[in-house]
């Protein structure tokens, strides 16, 4: 089987569904485009409407963050993979909710994709441990940030055993510091001990997954025509997110950009995504990270997104937390295996309307900012709602495809290969 690595396969599917004629953006001309940021702070969370959200009771000296999306489609004939979300961590009063687009293919790329969201989203909450761990230990540290490769692959893409899957992560801690080479080691395990995001794809995780059919849940769901102008978004005066420079990592090597050959349609593709995060050195937030992103892709950008997780200081978080990231980056990765699965299924004569997405996952951070502290994701629920006058059953089948689909998903639900290292002034140490 022909493997093409390191590409995007929504760029060649789209391709390929403009080119038969597929692809169904019907946006209503009578109905200006909603112009959209691509994170944007806002005041209201509409609430799920196909579970409630719940925030969990932390004891023994835990914190929990319980993290809930609303996604759907935004209605785009250029961007035909364009769509919306909105996150928030529920029952906290300095956090806000936000909302994000994210968009793939298309030259130029109008928002970030749902994996470098995920990617983002997981390479800054091992920062934050890294960081509490330092504080806890006492170190003296002149610079920290990490780096990361995540790693994913497609299977038997356009046939009725369509998979993705989250191969591997690298993860690598870049340190600068006078502190003894033990120390350090003591470092890294803390702080992997302490990532909830990497505990969650490194062990099997329980889902509650349920596909919504036709319900009344469907109302406020339905996609609206938008688009999204600008790559820059602010926040307050402080810009949050934009485009910049190719990425040049310190301890991974930096594949070139491939071009897919839309005319030989592969049936399995492997892909990666790269991310850099480090401190933005704000004495008011000391958690606020800038984070630049990429999937390793021609025509995709390399983003920079801004991420605060500044947990129980004052004032409201300046930017949305890694793992506010990582949960609608998991959102809009289902999103994205809603989109081509439609196509897949109209071609087989099985018409989807519409879809949208909800989610909760809650993190739990044992023994918070003590030398015993651990991290956790302890639950996570998953909601597709579908919109269709097919067959229930097949609509169901085009579902679970879908979820099977997801990238993101699969490393979420089960074990996936970690491979994590600590580099104190340029040399691993073992």
């Amino acid at each position: 089987m022909e493997t093409i690595k390191n590409t995007r396969a929504i760029a060649l599917l789209t391709a390929l569904f403009i080119g038969s004629g597929v692809l169904y953006a019907q946006d209503d001309a009578n109905q200006v485009p909603k112009e959209y940021k691509v994170v944007k702070q806002v005041d209201n969370f509409n609430q799920p409407t196909t579970f409630y959200p719940t925030k969990a009771t932390p004891v023994n000296g835990a914190i929990t963050e319980n993290v809930v999306t609303s996604a759907k489609r935004v209605l785009n004939k250029e961007k035909p993979f364009l769509k919306k979300g909105v996150v928030k961590t529920i029952g906290e009063d300095n956090f806000s909710a936000w909302q994000m687009t994210s968009d793939e293919g298309g030259n130029p790329q109008s928002a970030p994709n749902p994996l470098t969201y995920f990617t983002a989203g997981a390479t800054s909450d091992l920062l934050t441990q890294v960081e509490r761990s330092i504080q806890i230990m006492g170190l003296e540290v002149e610079d920290v940030k990490v780096e990361t490769e995540f790693f994913f692959r497609w299977n038997d893409i356009m046939t009725d055993n369509w998979a993705g899957f989250t191969d591997k992560v690298v993860t690598n801690i870049i340190i600068k510091s006078d502190e003894s080479p033990e120390k350090i080691k003591a470092l890294k395990e803390m702080a992997i001990r302490a990532w909830s995001i990497g505990e969650a794809l490194a062990n099997t995780t329980k889902i509650d997954a349920a596909n919504v059919i036709n319900g009344d849940e469907w109302d406020g769901q339905a996609a609206q025509p938008g688009q999204v102008s600008s790559p820059v978004s602010t926040n307050n005066g402080r810009t949050i997110t934009n485009t910049t420079p190719a990425l040049q990592l310190e301890t991974i090597k930096v594949k070139a950009d491939l071009d897919m050959d839309m005319n030989n349609a592969p049936k399995e593709i492997v892909f990666s995504e790269i991310g850099i995060a480090e401190s933005a050195n704000d004495t008011e937030r000391p958690y606020l990270h800038r984070i630049r992103a990429k999937s390793l892709t021609a025509n995709y950008e390399t983003w920079e997104l801004y991420a605060d997780d500044s947990h129980g200081y004052e004032g409201t978080n300046a930017a949305p937390t890694s793992r506010e990231y990582f949960t609608l980056g998991t959102s809009f990765c289902l999103m994205s295996q809603l989109n081509p699965n439609m196509m897949y299924f109209q071609k087989k004569g099985i018409k989807i309307d519409d879809f949208a997405v909800e989610h909760q996952f809650n993190y739990r951070e044992n023994n918070f900012m003590t030398p015993t502290m651990t991290g956790e994701m302890t639950e996570v629920i998953t909601r597709i709602i579908v919109k269709s006058d097919a067959d229930k059953n097949l609509v169901n089948q085009f579902a679970v495809q879908a979820l099977r689909c997801c990238f993101a998903g699969e490393g979420i639900a089960y074990e996936t290969e970690m491979e994590t290292s600590i580099y104190l002034n340029g040399k691993i140490i073992k």
